[in-house]
């Protein structure tokens, strides 16, 4: 009995790590974030590198991606960031100066092929105390200091074997403000100045300097080397534009789309836009946003239904449900030179969920011109390094919610959430945007699946996620029913103590009521789940 009850807890990849928690008497740890609005090994050619990409435009408000650093490899959560060009993280040495992220601070004195960046090596760029160090400061007040170093990288979960190569990072020795306060334990930059992490790969294992970004409403994936269409299913060809630096292109005209007609919006030249990932929301000047909301507004007031049930009840927000937004207009950008690139920006992209049935606006008016994250919602997004270009298609990007979800792509439902398991983060009315400068040196087996559909229709949606979710649901299930019929044997047997009856039972209980409220049943359920399991009900829904 004590060998079955161990492998249905290993067995049920949602319930494990709660149930052990809870058994050794371990609070689950709650971190928040806070945004403010404004502000080595040998090349093997034809392979594809693949990563999960955690977070979300409303809670967490940026995308992350982990790496492992060193040997053995320590995990680091870091945001992808398309609009700086330097991967770092928190170090031990760094004490209070840095603040209490995802993960443990990355350890130099445990890793055997770490290395400290030299003062005479030539991409040094700035030396202080006989060290390379780097100084960045954030527009929207954040800053980082610190020190180079190089390791191994490996990027995404160990579990894809993905292959590793030896690579610049940064070394923390000061947060302030955002970096401090964030969830995720530091930043990877992509822009591509010299010394990303993305050349450092594309020197060793990659077949090209090229990544792609496919954005969910929660979560996402990550390319490295080349598009990966099992990964990123494809609705429509990949559409390229030539980029100018800091992956800038030029958005010649807006038209918004809705029930058959097109009107143009912002007709002429609308200006050079960043693309930038790191950049949470979508930002134009005041008038372009003024004239873009203006239209969507005039669209949904046409007529009784214009735009399914919702109606909009302040500025910035709407109250809709998910199938009404299939009825909202789409706007329609013309991007590159001659505007001959037609993006199509959708109502699950240019509004986000801030919570059960309510959407807001995920674009303002507040340059500089950016294309953040939610521009980038549900499409495939190419850099493409090697030609210059960015290519874009709308693309059904599976959904991922924490690190205990990763081994199965097709689980990608519940709570708006995005940290590892056992971590909730709270709701926040700001973002990272893209830094002001920097200082510093230079860096120097293909996966297929069938992820899950994401789609606009609620019942489909609801019926895709119950069915993704059953395999957990059932060892949970299973789990506690197992835990209160072997109980008296392990007991007995003194396999278990009698005094751990009541946090076993416990913990299971809250595994299967969270199974039940992850698969989107009745609000009633999810009150019993709140009633029963009390703060152990985390915002990522079966943690």
């Amino acid at each position: 009995v004590a060998l079955l009850f161990l492998a249905m807890v290993r067995s049920s990849s949602l319930g494990a790590a709660l149930v052990l928690s809870q058994l050794a008497g371990v609070q689950p740890k709650v971190l928040t974030l806070t945004r403010r609005a404004r502000q080595g090994s040998q090349r093997r050619l034809g392979e594809i590198d693949e990563a999960w990409l955690y977070g979300n435009l409303d809670a967490l408000m940026v995308y992350h991606v982990d790496i492992y650093v060193g040997t053995p490899g320590q995990v680091q959560s870091v945001i992808i960031d398309t609009g700086s060009s330097m991967t770092a993280f928190a170090c031990k040495s760094c004490g209070s100066n840095c603040g209490e992220h995802l993960d443990a601070p990355f350890d130099p004195a445990t890793s055997s092929t770490f290395r400290w960046v030299g003062c005479d090596e030539p991409s040094c760029g700035r030396c202080t105390s006989s060290s390379c160090q780097y100084s960045v400061h954030y527009m929207e007040g954040s800053s980082i200091e610190g020190r180079f170093f190089e390791d191994i990288l490996h990027v995404g979960d160990v579990s894809r074997r993905n292959r590793p190569a030896k690579a610049w990072m940064g070394c923390h020795s000061q947060e302030t403000n955002l970096f401090k306060t964030q969830v995720p334990s530091g930043i990877m930059g992509l822009e591509g100045d010299g010394w990303d992490v993305l050349q450092a790969l594309a020197e060793g294992p990659l077949e090209r300097e090229l990544f792609v970004l496919c954005l969910a409403e929660q979560g996402g994936v990550m390319t490295l080397g080349a598009v990966n269409e099992s990964w990123t299913p494809l609705l429509e060809p990949i559409t390229w534009v030539p980029y100018s630096p800091r992956y800038h292109v030029d958005v010649n005209q807006i038209a918004l789309e809705h029930e058959g007609a097109s009107k143009a919006v912002l007709p002429s030249f609308v200006g050079s836009f960043h693309y930038d990932s790191g950049t949470t929301f979508t930002y134009f000047t005041a008038a372009q946003n003024s004239a873009l909301r203006s239209a969507i507004e005039a669209a949904c007031a046409s007529g009784a239904g214009a735009c399914g049930g919702a109606r909009q009840t302040s500025a910035e927000c709407w109250s809709a449900e998910d199938a009404d937004l299939s009825l909202f207009p789409t706007l329609r950008f013309g991007l590159g030179q001659d505007g001959s690139a037609t993006y199509l920006w959708p109502a699950r992209g240019y509004l986000f969920r801030h919570r059960r049935g309510q959407w807001c606006y995920a674009f303002q008016g507040d340059p500089p011109l950016t294309l953040g994250a939610s521009f980038m919602m549900y499409h495939i997004t190419v850099f493409d390094r090697a030609e210059k270009k960015i290519g874009f298609a709308r693309s059904d990007c599976p959904e991922i919610r924490s690190r205990s979800e990763n081994s199965d792509p097709s689980v990608g439902s519940g709570d708006a959430g995005g940290g590892g398991a056992g971590e909730a983060v709270a709701a926040a009315p700001s973002e990272l945007r893209t830094p002001e400068g920097q200082g510093g040196g230079n860096a120097s087996t293909t996966s297929t699946f069938a992820p899950q559909t994401n789609t606009t229709n609620a019942e489909a949606s609801v019926a895709a996620r119950r069915h993704s979710i059953s395999r957990a649901c059932v060892p949970a299930y299973g789990l506690s029913v197992l835990l209160g019929l072997s109980w008296p044997a392990l007991g007995a047997a003194k396999v278990l103590p009698w005094r751990w009856l009541p946090r076993g039972l416990g913990a299971a209980t809250c595994v299967a009521v969270g199974c039940l409220r992850h698969l989107g049943r009745s609000p009633s359920q999810s009150d019993l789940g709140a009633k029963v399991c009390g703060s152990r009900v985390t915002q990522s829904g079966h943690t």
